[in-house]
């Protein structure tokens, strides 16, 4: 990789807001970084992050085709079924949609520890080979590991 992206990994992450139609990012300086040489990489499953969205739309659905069945108390059980039923299938749907592949990188770091860290793979990412130096940048929770050169 060219300098100018070691220059912008080192200095940190940028964070970016829409701001009516152009987008300003500003540079936050991340938490920690380690310099590391790779030992291993492989490919991992990143689940997704249901937010509860699919089940409710789902349950939803459910309920409505539920009660149109039946008649008096069975209506009431067949709306209870359908909602069950629908929201367990959204919640199900709404987690293999955002499903992503992801990398499981271990390094060994210059303070002598040794770290596995799995990261979500973007489209335009280079993946790292064992054997090669490396970057661990960490922001609070945020942890990515990036070419230290």
């Amino acid at each position: 990789m060219s300098r100018p992206f070691v220059q912008k990994a080192r200095a940190g992450f940028a964070l970016c807001a829409i701001m009516s139609s152009s987008a300003a990012c500003v540079q936050r300086a991340p938490d920690a970084v380690d310099h590391g040489t790779v030992i291993q990489v492989r490919p991992a499953e990143m689940p997704a992050d249901n937010s509860g969205l699919g089940a409710l739309g789902g349950a939803g659905v459910g309920g409505l085709v539920g009660s149109q069945f039946g008649g008096g108390a069975g209506a009431a059980g067949a709306t209870l079924a359908g909602v069950i039923a629908g929201a367990i299938a959204g919640s199900a749907t709404e987690g293999a949609l955002q499903d992503a592949s992801g990398l499981e990188y271990t390094l060994s770091l210059a303070n002598g520890k040794t770290m596995t860290i799995v990261q979500h793979r973007d489209a335009g990412d280079r993946i790292l080979n064992p054997g090669e130096r490396a970057l661990l940048q960490t922001n609070g929770r945020y942890q990515r590991v990036v070419p230290a050169e």
